[in-house]
C-alpha cells in the first residue's frame, strides 16, 4: 500500500479499485498555502443583537418623527380655524357697535367646543428708552382690542391683539 501522511501541505494518497478488480493509488495534492475553511450557515447572537438595537433606535426616531409631524399638523389645523372663527367675530364687530360688547366668553356657532372672548381697553405702551426708567404712555385717541379664540381640549388659546380709533368705540 502507499504512504499516508497528515500534514496540512502533504500529499495524500488513496487506494482504488476500478469495476475490473484492478489495483490503483490516486494521489491528491493540495495547492501550496490551501487553508480549509468553515463556511457559516447563520449569524452569531452578537451579530442579530447589534441589528436588532439597530433596527429598534431607527424604528423609534421613526415614529418619534411621525407622531411630531401628526401633532404639528393638528396644531395647525386648530391655527387655521382660529383664523376662520377670528375673522367671523371681527367681521361681525364691525356691523355692530363695540360699545355693547362684554368681556364675558362666548360659545362659537357651528364650532363645537370652540369660544371667544373680546376685550377692549385702554391703549398704554410701555416705553422704556435707554438707561432710563419703565414710562407707560397711554394714548387716548386709541383703543386696545383683545380678541382670544380658545380652541377645544383646553389647548393653548390664539390671541389677537389690534389698535383701534376710539371715536369708533
Amino acid at each position: 500500500m502507499g504512504r499516508r501522511s497528515s500534514g496540512p501541505d502533504s500529499d495524500r494518497q488513496v487506494p482504488g479499485a476500478d469495476t475490473h478488480g484492478a489495483h490503483f493509488i490516486v494521489t491528491i495534492t493540495k495547492p501550496p498555502n490551501h487553508q480549509i475553511t468553515k463556511f457559516s450557515s447563520g449569524f452569531t447572537l452578537i451579530e442579530v443583537l447589534v441589528a436588532t438595537a439597530i433596527m429598534g433606535i431607527s424604528l423609534g426616531v421613526l415614529l418619534s418623527g411621525f407622531a411630531q409631524g401628526h401633532r404639528q399638523a393638528f396644531r395647525g389645523d386648530m391655527a387655521r380655524e382660529a383664523a376662520y372663527i377670528a375673522e367671523s367675530v371681527l367681521y361681525g364687530l364691525a356691523t355692530n357697535e363695540l360699545e355693547s360688547l362684554s368681556s364675558s366668553k362666548e360659545d362659537v356657532e357651528d364650532h363645537l367646543g370652540w369660544s371667544y372672548k373680546v376685550e377692549i381697553r385702554d391703549l398704554v405702551l410701555k416705553i422704556t428708552a435707554q438707561d432710563q426708567d419703565l414710562e407707560e404712555m397711554e394714548i387716548p385717541e386709541l383703543k386696545e382690542l383683545v380678541l382670544t379664540v380658545q380652541p377645544p381640549y383646553d389647548a393653548h388659546p390664539f390671541v389677537l391683539t389690534s389698535w383701534i380709533p376710539a371715536e369708533q368705540i
